[in-house]
């Protein structure tokens, strides 16, 4: 969906995916869902390294029903707009692991809806929170033919150095930044237009398949097991165990990785070595390998080292 809606804008879509670290395979299916750091770190490919501009806000902007399948159906066919909201929230879990929106505060006049992402304070989560805002002004204005716009909105994050871009898109100018939650508010009487594409009966069918489909696990929170989760992962795709390229999976810097680590009462070495450990026994059930190749994979500089961290190992 990011790779699409932002087509256009200059850049080679390949060579992004291949960054963000999509296989070939998921760019020729459109039924594929990626990991939630692959779309994180797409995002933030886009904004800085390939110089799309308002990247979080415009992959939200630009809404095609059935891009996400089954999630977008259960909205469209729903009888107001206040409804669709329901339906999407309730298998939000369809489309992401670590996303939430929900309503927590209505009033006669304004509802408030709020947007959190298991994610800590990086670009990648702003960009995120940005695309969700903006995808739900965008589907609601496209369900109801309305000019649909925010009362106000929240964002944790900073001021960027132009916010008519943000105004533009969400459609207010009552906007804070540096809040403590981020959320939007939306007239009370708009959740109860009707939409073009209401259809109970199909509403109804889409309800029950959505029901008996798969949801995204929500993933680890913790640092180390985010580590853990991305060393494996890095070592399938890439062959390597870098604190760079591990980083980057999480969508961080080097330094910063560490730092969280660090609060978290642990070191990036003995992350690598517990990973490496995992691995070795997930190797070690196939015999036919050899010890030297198994050190290569593990990135050990030779056998000799390896068996050094296998006695380590042991002796825990």
């Amino acid at each position: 969906m990011v790779l699409a809606r932002t087509a256009g804008t200059g850049y080679e879509a390949g060579r992004l995916a291949r960054e963000a670290g999509i296989p070939a395979w998921a760019m020729d299916s459109d039924d594929i869902t990626v990991a939630n750091d692959c779309f994180l770190r797409t995002l933030v490919l886009a904004e800085h390294h390939h110089g799309v501009p308002d990247v979080g806000l415009r992959v939200g902007a630009d809404f095609a029903p059935g891009q996400l399948g089954v999630y977008d159906y259960l909205f469209t066919t729903a009888r107001t707009l206040g409804e669709g909201y329901a339906a999407s929230g309730r298998y939000v879990d369809l489309i992401t692991g670590v996303g939430q929106c929900a309503v927590v505060a209505a009033t006669e006049r304004v509802v408030r809806v709020t947007f959190s992402l298991a994610e800590d304070e990086d670009r990648g989560r702003e960009l995120a929170i940005q695309t969700g805002m903006s995808d739900l002004l965008s589907r609601s204005r496209w369900a109801t033919g309305r000019p649909i716009g925010a009362v106000e909105v929240s964002l944790r994050q900073r001021a960027p150095r132009r916010s008519t871009m943000f105004s533009d898109f969400l459609g207010t100018t009552r906007i804070t930044y540096g809040a403590d939650t981020d959320s939007v508010t939306l007239r009370a009487a708009d959740l109860e237009l009707p939409l073009r594409t209401a259809d109970p009966a199909l509403a109804s069918i889409m309800e029950r398949h959505a029901a008996l489909l798969p949801r995204i696990q929500p993933r680890p929170t913790s640092w180390p097991d985010r580590v853990q989760q991305a060393l494996a992962a890095a070592a399938l795709a890439e062959g390597t165990l870098s604190l760079t390229s591990v980083a980057r999976r999480l969508t961080t810097s080097p330094r910063t990785l560490q730092r969280r680590l660090a609060e978290a009462g642990t070191t990036w070495r003995h992350e690598l070595d517990r990973a490496r450990q995992a691995q070795f026994a997930r190797l070690h059930r196939h015999p036919a390998a050899p010890s030297g190749g198994k050190a290569g994979l593990l990135g050990y500089s030779d056998a000799r080292a390896l068996r050094r961290a296998r006695r380590r190992w042991a002796a825990r």
